[in-house]
């Protein structure tokens, strides 16, 4: 939301209704434009994004532990790796910083 300034008035009121300036982001983000001017979060444009969300953490969970590799810019491969792999491979990361 840092394109837009904000009022006097919208800061006393985000403050009196425990309202950030991330949560204006998300609802501009995911509800449905009701005018040139306006945005308004329903049940549906929840719903909706809740199941996006479920989704996403569903493919996050089955990727658990799969690892990618670069050449370059190119993938050269991908595996679901072991503990023991991934312990050498986030060490070797921070030894490499």
């Amino acid at each position: 939301m840092s394109t837009f300034s904000y009022t006097r008035h919208v800061e006393a009121r985000m403050r009196q209704r425990g309202l950030r300036d991330a949560d204006l982001a998300l609802v501009m983000e995911v509800a449905s434009p009701v005018g040139d001017d306006a945005w308004l979060l329903t049940d549906a444009d929840a719903d909706d994004e809740i199941v996006r969300l479920k989704h996403r953490l569903q493919r996050v969970e089955r990727l658990r532990g799969t690892k990618v590799v670069l050449l370059g810019d190119a993938v050269i491969t991908a595996y679901r790796s072991k503990p023991a792999d991934q312990k050498r491979a986030l060490r070797k990361g921070r030894e490499a910083r």
